[in-house]
């Protein structure tokens, strides 16, 4: 046991020389990012003017009746704060629509207006968005377009039903009268519906502010590259130096764990100096966003204490990928492609609900998922044990085949 806790030393040794260099890398990396989450998180793109959904309208909309139902919306109805119609050319529209400028446009054919005043409804309004858009603009513009068409086509068969009955009751000479009363009585029926719902907003991801989303995904983003950083403390192993300690009786079990503790205490400290940094800004009050708005450091220290079976399940997993390749730069590669494809994946960039269910299972199910899961449930004041389970799962498998690689490693002599 004496000879584990040398090699423990040594390597602790090894990993002290290397601290400030990586702290020097973590900040700077941090400060980047950090720098890009504060504009975007103060932007006027956030702003409550620049939240409105724009939906082109192209087409012919001087019609009396089109002219006077856009009118409305625009200037009348509620809607106004959430939607803005702009007239477009087809080619202006999809050009907007190409660079995100509008969230679809509308195509009105010329004879919409005759072809509902005729009841035959064969015109219908093309509704152009863009390809694969299924998130909540996507869905905003469908059910929109779903209760456009639904209130015209009912208000066309209450009009026409009256209209039928008035006739075959002998009361031709009060139809017309009749129908600009009903007509006026649907339009107020559709301007005074704001009372229908409240809307409740619950977060971007897993009931989390954008702000919360962003701080959680970059810790978890910088956990998943932090292997990166420590490749200096991985260059210079070669199996001469395990065949030595296995005969000094430090086998491929004490060997992996003196490693591995070192590593993951590197980790740790590094990530504690950036709590100790993200605390002065917090408390200073340069960031602020939904529910970090006090500065609460008590809450980082929390968030810390929860990122430690985090920081220790990619650590392992960060050490396996090391142990299963042999040159630096492979090493590195393996790395980086590993800790962006996982970070994509559980949705560190992107709420993961924005993806289809199949890949939102998988990434919930990966390291990086449980993680979010982890982190998430921590800055809503709650415990995720299912994904601290995981975690811990995780760790458990990484580093028993690490062992084995180590193993036959040293056999393979």
């Amino acid at each position: 046991m004496s000879g584990f806790y040398t090699y423990l030393s040594v390597q602790i040794r090894r990993a002290r020389k290397l601290l400030p260099a990586l702290m020097a890398a973590t900040v700077i990396m941090f400060g980047c990012v950090g720098v890009f989450a504060v504009l975007y998180l103060n932007s006027d793109a956030r702003t409550e003017d620049s939240r409105r959904y724009r939906i082109a309208l192209v087409g012919n909309t001087t019609d009396t009746y089109l002219g006077f139902g856009i009118s409305a919306l625009s200037q009348l109805d509620d809607s106004r704060f959430a939607l803005e119609f702009p007239v477009m050319t087809e080619p202006q529209a999809r050009r907007a629509l190409i660079k995100g400028d509008i969230a679809a446009y509308a195509v009105v054919p010329d004879d919409l207006v005759d072809a509902i005043v005729a009841g035959s409804n064969d015109a219908p309004i093309t509704l152009v968005g863009a390809t694969g858009q299924k998130g909540i603009t996507g869905i905003l513009v469908e059910e929109l377009t779903k209760v456009a068409s639904t209130l015209v086509l009912y208000s066309q068969n209450a009009i026409y039903a009256m209209q039928d009955v008035m006739w075959e009751r002998g009361m031709q000479d009060k139809v017309s009268v009749a129908t600009d009363d009903l007509n006026l009585r649907l339009i107020d029926m559709v301007l005074n519906r704001t009372q229908i719902c409240d809307l409740e907003i619950l977060g971007l991801s897993s009931g989390l502010s954008t702000g919360e989303h962003l701080f959680s995904g970059l810790l978890i983003f910088y956990l998943l590259l932090a292997g990166i950083f420590s490749c200096p403390l991985f260059a210079k192993r070669n199996g001469g130096t395990m065949r030595l300690m296995a005969s000094k009786g430090v086998g491929a079990f004490r060997q992996t764990a003196g490693e591995y503790l070192a590593y993951l205490s590197l980790n740790l400290c590094c990530l504690l100096g950036v709590f100790l940094i993200l605390g002065a800004v917090f408390v200073s009050g340069a960031v602020r966003f939904a529910g970090w708005e006090g500065g609460d450091v008590s809450a980082l220290f929390g968030l810390y204490l929860q990122l430690i079976p985090v920081t220790a399940a990619f650590s392992a997993m960060q050490f396996l990928l090391y142990e299963l390749t042999t040159g630096v730069v492979s090493s590195v590669l393996l790395q980086f492609l590993c800790g962006i494809f996982m970070a994509y994946l559980s949705g560190c960039f992107y709420p993961s609900g924005m993806f289809p269910d199949v890949l939102r299972k998988i990434g919930g199910t990966l390291p990086s998922g449980r993680a979010l899961a982890c982190v998430g449930a921590q800055l809503q004041g709650e415990t995720s044990l299912w994904a601290e389970a995981g975690l811990f799962g995780y760790l458990a498998v990484f580093f028993g085949i690490s062992v084995f690689v180590r193993n036959c490693r040293i056999r393979r002599g």
